[in-house]
């Protein structure tokens, strides 16, 4: 990556979600160092001992260990970070679960256990976040939620059925949550980005579904361009930066511009005559 400006200098804030490399998160905290922010991580319990390594990596020295189905964790983190900060300027929000042998079975299948963790952890979390970090976000002079999200909320994507249903929820979440924290500055948005090589993606899909399913999306986007992780994590931080006004409540789309594209796929047989090589009128 080149060296950047320091488009978020002197900002605080919390990732949620930072429990392995390849992931979102992970990624986000790396950019938003190189962009100048003091970066807090968050992770799972179950995965302390390396969210804890991966913190030290990033030279994030404010990290918290978190559990959304326990309350007193939740409470104890966002406790931790108003001692030790006073206040945050950015949350941003990248939780996602998938609950064992669900994206495998059809969605007729799911038990309603199943169903409520997913999207407890993947939509309710983003709420619980908000409340407990509003007192602290109300403290910055530009206040920024951001979540990231998926094109799954609108269309179906294969073996993604309940995390599709959970991401359409966490986007409401992310309207609602914008119309009650306006009123304090608070700016809240999400970001829906194409698919990204990450372990969630492997995990749900399956690594060669992610290749031929992003193979596809180069060829059909208008850029004909892979999105790639460093696009997502510096979208994701002009959304957090206090260079973005009076923009909330939107799910801003990063996709190269495919999701504006009505007929998709080569096969239809309407490319462009450009593309086949015809000039056409000019």
């Amino acid at each position: 990556m080149p060296e950047l400006p320091a488009l978020l200098h002197g900002r605080r804030g919390l990732i949620i979600g930072v429990s392995r490399e390849n992931s979102v998160g992970y990624h986000c905290a790396r950019t938003f160092r190189r962009l100048g922010a003091q970066v807090a991580v968050s992770y799972r319990p179950s995965r302390a001992a390396h969210g804890s390594a991966l913190a030290t990596r990033l030279g994030c020295s404010l990290h918290v260990s978190l559990d959304w189905n326990d309350e007193p964790s939740v409470t104890a983190a966002f406790q931790r970070i108003e001692s030790d900060w006073g206040r945050l300027d950015f949350l941003i929000h990248t939780t996602v679960h998938t609950p064992p042998r669900t994206l495998n079975r059809p969605l007729t299948e799911l038990s309603s256990q199943a169903f409520s963790s997913a999207l407890s952890t993947g939509a309710y979390s983003l709420i619980a976040a908000a409340r407990h970090a509003a007192p602290l976000l109300k403290r910055s002079s530009s206040p920024r939620l951001v979540t990231l999200t998926s094109a799954g909320d609108s269309f179906v994507i294969p073996g993604y059925h309940v995390l599709g249903i959970t991401k359409a929820a966490l986007n409401a979440g992310v309207r609602y949550l914008a119309h009650e924290l306006g009123q304090h500055g608070i700016l809240c948005n999400g970001l829906s980005f194409s698919l990204v090589d990450t372990a969630g993606a492997t995990q749900a899909m399956g690594a060669d579904a992610v290749g031929r399913a992003r193979a596809h999306l180069a060829r059909t986007a208008p850029t004909h361009t892979l999105l790639d992780m460093e696009q997502v994590t510096l979208m994701t931080a002009l959304l957090a930066s206090a260079y973005l006004r009076n923009v909330t409540g939107q799910i801003i789309t990063q996709d190269g511009g495919y999701s504006q594209v009505y007929f998709k796929g080569d096969d239809a047989g309407l490319r462009s005559p450009l593309r086949r090589g015809h000039a056409g009128n000019t």
